[in-house]
């Protein structure tokens, strides 16, 4: 389910009729979608129900049940059907998610806009972009960031899109009507490896509001790209240097960290990502950490999402860097 105008729960669109009713017993939903065994944990064994739609084939479904009386703040869990041989199963979320209004209202009148300097220009090292308050009213932010991607296609046989970030640390303002904020792009130098000489098209995202740029034309020329292609990096130490081994470890779980620290711009980063190519890419954009290490992000396992007591990353690093930091 994607539906602009719908209610969400984190960052997930749900179906307003499913947040009203007593729901149903947990057991019942899950035996319901196939799940037999599962560990409920704390959460709570009544009023339940599936809130939506999955956005697309092959993503887990959403249930969920109201953990108060005025129903702004639910348990939720993610309901993955049975696939290659494996049973159907559940996983709960850690902690209750609240209502939230819908995009469409917590984006008001915001749009993007390329400003004249960058339409003028159309130069790939000085690429800008405006998010601009065109309504009527102030906008406030409400928990949404301005974390902005882009993609460059070709405009003739553009098959696959080319992600890049942009700079800055996603934070948003309050804007008048009128008002903009405006972000600077940084593209990867390992992004440029399979783009060929010609005209290419840009458009901009924020995936927290569902915002969409026109198209920006620019054109790219051979020497432009090849200056952009990473150059060939140096020999890597010998194998057994265990000195550059954990500080290599260290740069990704350092990545992993911040990765974690940031899980929801994570997550509404690469929920509408084609495919794993694209989600790396907006990882690695994200955090400004290298292609290793976001698919250190991606693959994650859950328990090193924990933050308390033992905060397994933490630990991990503090036993690599007190040698380190011992020699």
């Amino acid at each position: 389910m994607r539906d602009d105008t719908s209610p969400q729960i984190g960052s997930y669109d749900v179906d307003a009729a499913a947040l009203t009713g007593d729901g149903e017993p947990l057991v019942d939903v899950l035996a319901r979608l196939g799940v037999s065994e599962f560990e409920g944990g704390d959460v709570v064994p009544n009023g339940w129900r599936v809130l939506g739609p999955p956005p697309a084939a092959r993503v887990p479904l959403l249930i969920g049940a109201p953990v108060s009386s005025d129903h702004r703040s639910w348990s939720v869990g993610q309901v993955y059907g049975a696939r290659d041989g494996a049973p159907a199963r559940v996983s709960f979320y850690p902690h209750a998610l609240p209502v939230r209004p819908s995009v469409a209202e917590r984006r008001g009148g915001l749009v993007l806009r390329w400003p004249a300097v960058t339409r003028e220009l159309a130069d790939v090292d000085r690429l800008s972009i405006d998010i601009v308050n065109e309504g009527s009213t102030r906008w406030l932010p409400t928990g949404d960031t301005f974390n902005t991607f882009a993609s460059i296609v070709p405009v003739v046989g553009g098959a696959s899109d080319l992600y890049f970030g942009w700079t800055g640390d996603g934070g948003t303002v309050p804007l008048d009507p009128g008002d903009y904020a405006r972000v600077t792009a940084r593209i990867e130098s390992g992004r440029w490896r399979d783009l060929k000489p010609g005209p290419h098209d840009i458009v901009a995202y924020t995936p927290d509001l569902r915002l969409t740029s026109e198209p920006l034309r620019v054109d790219l020329t051979a020497e432009v790209i090849e200056a952009h292609r990473p150059r060939l990096p140096n020999p890597p130490p010998a194998p057994h240097d265990p000195r550059h081994a954990a500080t290599d470890c260290l740069r990704v779980l350092h990545a992993m960290q911040a990765g974690r620290d940031a899980i929801d711009e994570v997550v509404a980063a690469i929920t509408d990502a084609p495919d794993d190519a694209t989600a790396l890419s907006r990882i690695s954009a994200l955090l400004e950490c290298d292609t290793d290490a976001a698919q250190a992000v991606y693959a994650m396992q859950l328990r090193r999402l924990r933050v308390g007591k033992p905060d397994v990353l933490s630990g991990e690093i503090e036993a690599l860097e007190r040698p380190l930091s011992e020699e």
